[in-house]
């Protein structure tokens, strides 16, 4: 008998927590490991906490009591400066990430692709509230993450009374009350009925409630409701991280092929009500299992709770810990490992409940960044990583010079103490005070003068200064330029040394843009497209298009560029280059000349505007490829045509009838000028006959003169009688198009 094959067996919610809490157990973040200790560290830098030998452990005296506890702001100062200018570049253009293809016929996809989820990231969501955070805890400890997240809130609205509801009507609210997913619940019903106001006919008319029920016609009865409506609103939330609730595997990286984070494991925990996970719809029965929370004892989050005034602890209120952790598991036991989205709720090593277990596509809704990431591991360095040290330095340095010149300016007091029979009397100095002394003054006092010598010292600071400029790329030499540097250097070479400076803000900005910010693209591409009722209701809210696009055909592993390159910073070369390129583009235009177009030129003038700080460049010009299409020239009728056809043939014969017309006065002309021909003839033959016979002399230029005034009399006529010809009427000449100007 043949071997059945057996039956995959699905994973228990025990095997499923047992295997997945050794996991979270050793992930990086999870426990106070090295690097939490580091963020930890980052996170005082930031603040300008005391060094850990400042303070005063096991009972021991304040080892800086009376001395000074400066702490330089130099972590605090790069990380600002830092987050500004790449919150500069980012938050000003238009585009930084887009799909692109090679196909022709996915460019339209690609484009919609890049239009709607510029979209949610910018306007669904604030860009500049959403960056700030992410970018300020990857500076500040090395590593910044945010969770992107599609669901539908399903919440309800304040109540509302609805008055005058008929009969008939409110059958419909209590049917639609009484469905348990229903979109409306009925509180109460306001007063009693009563009946519906008279209509405005048998206002006219004079009739009354009373007649009306006398002549049998009854008026319909109305109800007031009170009704709370469900608020179902799809939302794509981009929420940041903190550094010590994300924890992921050990063998975390960057992937360099989707710009997201490569691991084995990854998630974060927060802290929420018991009753928000019941609004969630988790079952009542596994939500009661959930201890309560204990709160955050990490070294960061007690560093953050001292900021904000508050103590960490069990909470008075409700609360539970809530893990959301993404890995490959075999779920269903089919020997293959399924991309699983695991909610896991309490006490995640000793009495976790599970809560729910979702099959996800590869794209994990985490994307990180790293201002100065280390090669082949997720974990790279922040600013207090690379200055930490010189923070330090710089800070025991000034301690020395403030305490140096506080001595130098109040010396250490000889008192002689039979001059002065009362010591009280020279505590708490103030003017005018009277002294009582026993002898001369002058001896009572004396001043062990300390001289002040830390000028050489602030030369040495300023050098180490200098020094963490370079390191991070921002900095006071980085932001601003001496007088001895404009009198002793030339502007290009200025211009090129800012440059070089702005190189390691630009590689950070770059690697950014290629790995996090990139791969947030993919995510909501991913989401939408396993989401799609919700995508249509969320594209329709965003682009006011009631045209349904549809998102089966959008691919989140489609190709993607960056508009983030080297040199955008350098935004005078880059306006100069802009304008140059412009001109040319006019030129190549006003010479119908293929080498550009009036798209070319839009695109340049929108990267002029992005480059000046203008964001909304729609506000200044039109985009060519969105102008509204010319309206179509509609046939023409029959009638039409036949009125054209008789038009033609009314001009045809006008012109056949002007033709013999002119035939007839060229006729006429010939005639003319052969009978004046013949009868100058005939005056020079009579004229010489009678010079010959009478020896007389005729005058013969009387006589022409006078054939010459009756010859123009004739061509007068002539011309008006050719005016007087109907004329066929000629087409107007299709006009040249204008020019564009020439620059």
């Amino acid at each position: 008998m043949a071997n059945k094959k057996a039956e995959p067996k699905a994973l228990s919610d025990e095997e499923v927590l047992s295997n997945i809490a050794k996991e979270v157990q050793d992930a990086v973040g999870f426990s106070q490991d090295a690097i939490a200790n580091k963020q930890d560290r980052g996170l005082e830098f930031y603040n300008r906490e005391l060094f850990d030998s400042d303070r005063a452990k096991d009972g021991k005296p304040d080892p800086l009591k009376g001395r000074s506890k400066y702490v330089s702001p130099d972590v605090a100062e790069r990380v600002d400066w830092l987050t500004a200018q790449q919150l500069r570049v980012l938050d000003s253009q238009t585009k930084v990430v887009e799909f692109t293809t090679k196909n022709d016929e996915d460019i339209p996809l690609a484009q919609q692709m890049t239009t709607v989820v510029n979209a949610i990231v910018r306007n669904l969501n604030s860009h500049a509230t959403m960056l700030t955070p992410w970018m300020k805890n990857g500076n500040i400890t090395g590593l910044g993450v945010v969770h992107v997240g599609f669901h539908q809130d399903k919440g309800w609205r304040p109540p509302e009374t609805i008055k005058g509801i008929p009969e008939e009507q409110l059958a419909e609210y209590v049917t639609e009350d009484e469905k348990d997913d229903g979109d409306l619940k009925i509180l109460n019903r306001v007063g009693e009925p009563y009946p519906a106001p008279l209509p405005p006919e048998a206002v006219q008319q004079g009739l009354t409630p009373e007649m009306l029920t006398q002549m049998g016609v009854q008026l319909p009865m109305l109800r007031d409701l009170k009704i709370r409506r469900r608020k179902n609103t799809w939302q794509m939330a981009i929420k940041n991280i903190k550094p010590e609730d994300f924890f992921v595997s050990k063998d975390a990286d960057f992937d360099q092929q989707t710009g997201g984070i490569k691991a084995d494991l990854q998630g974060h925990k927060c802290v929420v009500d018991r009753a928000a996970l019941l609004e969630m719809g988790h079952k009542k029965e596994k939500v009661d299992l959930i201890e309560r929370s204990d709160g955050d004892d990490t070294g960061i989050a007690q560093e953050r709770a001292k900021q904000v005034g508050f103590t960490l602890g069990r909470q008075n209120k409700d609360k539970v810990d809530l893990y959301e952790v993404y890995t490959r598991m075999d779920i269903d036991g089919d020997g293959w490992r399924e991309y699983v989205h695991l909610t896991i709720a309490g006490d995640i090593e000793h009495s976790g409940v599970l809560l729910n277990v979702e099959e996800v596509s590869e794209y994990f809704p985490y994307a990180a960044y790293c201002p100065f990431p280390l090669p082949n591991t997720l974990f790279g360095h922040g600013v207090a990583d690379k200055i930490g040290d010189d923070q330090r330095l710089i800070s025991n340095i000034m301690r020395a010079n403030i305490d140096g010149l506080n001595a130098s300016v109040n010396p250490q007091k000889v008192v002689n103490m039979q001059a002065i029979p009362n010591f009280d009397d020279l505590l708490n100095p103030h003017p005018g005070k009277i002294i009582r002394s026993d002898g001369d003054p002058s001896a009572a006092v004396s001043f062990l003068n300390t001289p002040y010598n830390g000028a050489a010292s602030m030369q040495f600071i300023e050098a180490i200064k200098q020094n963490i400029d370079y390191t991070t790329g921002v900095g006071g030499s980085m932001m601003a330029v001496s007088g001895a540097d404009f009198q002793s250097t030339s502007s290009a070479f200025l211009s090129q040394r800012s440059n070089s400076m702005q190189l390691l803000i630009e590689l950070s900005i770059r690697f950014f843009a290629d790995t996090g910010y990139r791969y947030m693209f993919r995510v909501i591409v991913d989401l939408l497209r396993n989401n799609p009722e919700g995508a249509e209701a969320l594209i329709k809210r965003l682009t006011n298009n009631f045209v349904p696009i549809s998102v089966d055909n959008w691919n989140p592993d489609m190709d993607m560029n960056t508009t983030v390159a080297f040199g955008i910073m350098n935004r005078d070369y880059n306006q100069a280059m802009y304008e140059k390129m412009l001109g040319l583009q006019q030129q190549a235009v006003a010479a119908q000349s293929p080498l550009a177009t009036e798209q070319n030129i839009y695109n340049t003038v929108v990267a002029m505007l992005e480059n000046a700080g203008f964001k909304n460049s729609s506000a200044f010009v039109n985009d060519p490829s969105k102008a509204p299409p010319q309206p179509k020239q509609d046939k023409p009728s029959a009638e039409e045509l036949q009125a054209q056809a008789f038009q033609a043939e009314t001009q045809r014969k006008a012109a056949a009838d002007k033709a013999k017309n002119d035939l007839k006065l060229l006729d006429l002309y010939m005639e003319d000028d052969r009978i004046r021909d013949k009868n100058e003839a005939d005056t020079d033959l009579k004229a010489a006959e009678i010079a010959g016979k009478y020896a007389v002399q005729v005058d013969l230029a009387h006589i022409e003169s006078q054939q010459a005034a009756q010859r123009d009399t004739l061509q007068r006529g002539f011309a008006q009688i050719a005016a007087m010809q109907p004329k066929p009427q000629q087409q107007p000449a299709p006009q040249m198009p204008q020019m564009p100007p020439q620059q």
